[in-house]
């Protein structure tokens, strides 16, 4: 049975990924730099794993860069002081490239604020 609490918390979590993917769109890389915690691993559809100095550092030099993203479907649950949220979703990327993806992402509460510590892409719908 989910609590009131609960619930705010996965809307919360949806709603941050969201403006993850608009900060993403309008280069805003300070918003993305706070959201991610320092020691994120982000695993891409090619199975590279990043860190979050290399991933920003990739976003602001634009040797990657996301023209639009779409999401699908999303579905956040938490549980305590963690969070996990799976979602579909359409990205256009470096000019033009078109992917449909799967996303996980993994959420901890640090000092009163959600950081995103794990993220994995896969290609597949």
């Amino acid at each position: 049975m989910e609590t009131n609490t609960q619930q705010f918390s996965e809307k919360e979590i949806l709603h941050l990924s969201n403006e993850k993917f608009q900060w993403k769109t309008t280069r805003q890389f300070d918003k993305l730099a706070d959201l991610f915690d320092d020691e994120l691993i982000f695993i891409h559809i090619t199975g590279h794993i990043t860190t979050k100095a290399d991933w920003i550092n990739q976003l602001k030099t634009g040797r990657f860069s996301y023209n639009k993203i779409e999401p699908k479907e999303e579905v956040a649950k938490v549980y305590g002081n963690t969070a996990v949220l799976v979602g579909k979703a359409k990205f256009t990327v470096n000019g033009g490239s078109i992917y449909n993806l799967i996303y996980t992402e993994v959420y901890t509460r640090k000092n009163d604020q959600w950081k995103l510590v794990n993220l994995h892409t896969t290609s597949s719908y």
